[in-house]
């Protein structure tokens, strides 16, 4: 891991603390996203942060019951 994954991962999961999760889960939820909004971005050929941006709206979606 590099250190701007490391810094990727602490502001995903402060995304995921604001929404309501404990810390040590966020990271854990930040870790995950990041790994399929890369495969996503290989499977189809956009940038991965163009995934992680699709995959948080999801996310954010989800908790607020869209």
């Amino acid at each position: 891991m590099t250190d701007s994954h490391d810094e990727q991962v602490l502001e995903i999961a402060q995304i995921f603390v604001n929404l309501g999760a404990a810390e040590t889960p966020a990271h854990v939820m930040a870790s995950q996203l990041l790994k399929r909004a890369a495969q996503i971005a290989v499977e189809r050929g956009i940038s991965k942060v163009e995934a992680t941006e699709t995959l948080l709206k999801q996310v954010i979606e989800a908790r607020q019951g869209a």
